[in-house]
């Protein structure tokens, strides 16, 4: 039987640590007023060792989702996931399970980060945003006075990021992964 305990804004990590009951798994908000999540994570982890922490936030901060896993959370889902998604984690992490890739990816719009991903560089964010607006690589060239080549060579950068193979895939990786804002 599973017991969950909803926690709600006002409440302080102090007061979440007074629980006397087990704790499998926990979803944790990045960004909280306060302490933030980061920084309470390490006090979940002392209190429950035991526990997989998942974050389950609005945030797009790469950094911060980075440093969360290598601080040991055990995944993030973005809080616009498919609730069938989140579910599903969820019950996989209470089987002390990760979620399998296959899981991890079946809903496009919604991947499950499971490791650190290495952030890209400025210049290769200026190179996608510009590809999102649907320029060609000699307006990028001319834009960020670079050379088509050295453009060429970082969309190939990028498709080795998001293990895509052309153009439209990058833009949808990226949008995806929360490097661009989604079309509404």
């Amino acid at each position: 039987m599973a017991v969950t305990q909803n926690l709600g804004w006002s409440q302080k990590i102090s007061d979440v640590t007074s629980l006397t009951e087990e704790v499998d798994v926990i979803l944790l908000d990045i960004c909280l007023p306060g302490l933030n999540g980061i920084d309470g994570m390490t006090i979940l982890q002392q209190r429950w060792p035991k526990a997989r922490i998942m974050l389950l936030s609005a945030t797009n901060n790469h950094e911060e989702i980075n440093r969360a896993l290598e601080l040991g959370a055990c995944c993030f889902l973005h809080k616009n996931s498919n609730s069938t998604l989140i579910c599903n984690t969820v019950q996989s992490l209470l089987m002390s399970r990760l979620p399998s890739k296959s899981e991890s990816f079946q809903t496009p719009h919604s991947p499950i980060v499971t490791q650190a991903k290495t952030l890209l560089s400025t210049r290769l964010l200026e190179v996608l945003a510009l590809m999102a607006e649907g320029h060609s690589n000699k307006y990028i060239a001319d834009k960020l006075s670079l050379s088509e080549n050295t453009v060429r060579n970082h969309i190939a950068t990028l498709m080795d990021h998001f293990e895509v193979h052309n153009r439209t895939k990058i833009i949808i990786a990226a949008q995806q992964a929360g490097y661009l804002a989604r079309p509404e």
